[in-house]
C-alpha cells in the first residue's frame, strides 16, 4: 500500500501542477486525477477551482518576495542589493505564461499579483534610500522610481505586448531593470561616466 503523502508533499505537487499549467484547461476532477487524490481533499483547501489556484499563486509570490529580501541581505552595499533583489524576484516563482494569463483573468488573482508588485516596489524604496545615503545612487525620489517600476509591471505583463514583441515576461522585466539600474546612455569603453545628456 502506498504511503500517504504529507500535507507538505501534497502542497508541493499541487503547486507544481497549477503554476505550470494554470487552471483554464483543468477541472477539479482532472486536478484530483493528476494528483491521485480525492476531490474532497481539494475542496478542503478552497471552495472553488479559481480560489484554489489563487491561493497557490499567493503563496508562491509571497515566497518569491522573501527570496528577494534574502538575496539583498547577502550583498555588501545598497546598489548590489537592489540588483540582487530585482533579479531574484524576476521569474524565480516559476509561474508559466499559462498560469500568469489565468491569474490575470481572475479578479481576485489580478489583485493578488498587483499586491505582490506593490509590496516588491515598496521594499525597493528603502533600498534606494540606502543607496542614496551611501552615495552609490543618484538622489532621485525613491517613490518616483518605485512608481515607474510598478507602472511598468502592469504594462510588461500585458499579453498583447508580449505577443507583439515576442518576449517572455521574464526577459521583458530583465531588460527594464537593466535600464533602471544602468540607464540608456552608452558608457565609454573602459568604464567611466556616461556622456552628459544635452541640456534643455
Amino acid at each position: 500500500m502506498a504511503k500517504r503523502r504529507t500535507d507538505e508533499e501534497f502542497t508541493t505537487a499541487l503547486t507544481r501542477l497549477l503554476i505550470a499549467e494554470g487552471i483554464s484547461s483543468l477541472t477539479i476532477g482532472e486536478i484530483a486525477q493528476r494528483l491521485r487524490c480525492s476531490r474532497r481533499r481539494l475542496y478542503e483547501i478552497a471552495e472553488t477551482k479559481q480560489a484554489l489556484f489563487v491561493n497557490v499563486c499567493r503563496d508562491v509570490l509571497a515566497a518569491n518576495l522573501e527570496k528577494g529580501y534574502a538575496a539583498a541581505r547577502h550583498e555588501p552595499d545598497a546598489a548590489r542589493a537592489i540588483s540582487a533583489y530585482l533579479h531574484a524576484t524576476l521569474n524565480t516563482s516559476g509561474l508559466s505564461k499559462a498560469a500568469l494569463t489565468d491569474l490575470d483573468a481572475i479578479e481576485s488573482g489580478k489583485a493578488v499579483f498587483d499586491t505582490y508588485q506593490l509590496a516588491r516596489v515598496r521594499g525597493l524604496e528603502s533600498m534606494i534610500e540606502a543607496g542614496v545615503r551611501e552615495g552609490l545612487m543618484a538622489p532621485h525620489n525613491p517613490r518616483v522610481v518605485s512608481e515607474a517600476i510598478l507602472g511598468a509591471a502592469h504594462r510588461l505583463r500585458n499579453q498583447q505586448f508580449l505577443q507583439e514583441t515576442g518576449m517572455k515576461i521574464g526577459d521583458a522585466f530583465s531588460e527594464f531593470y537593466e535600464i533602471i539600474l544602468n540607464g540608456l546612455l552608452v558608457r565609454p569603453v573602459g568604464g567611466g561616466p556616461p556622456p552628459r545628456p544635452l541640456s534643455h
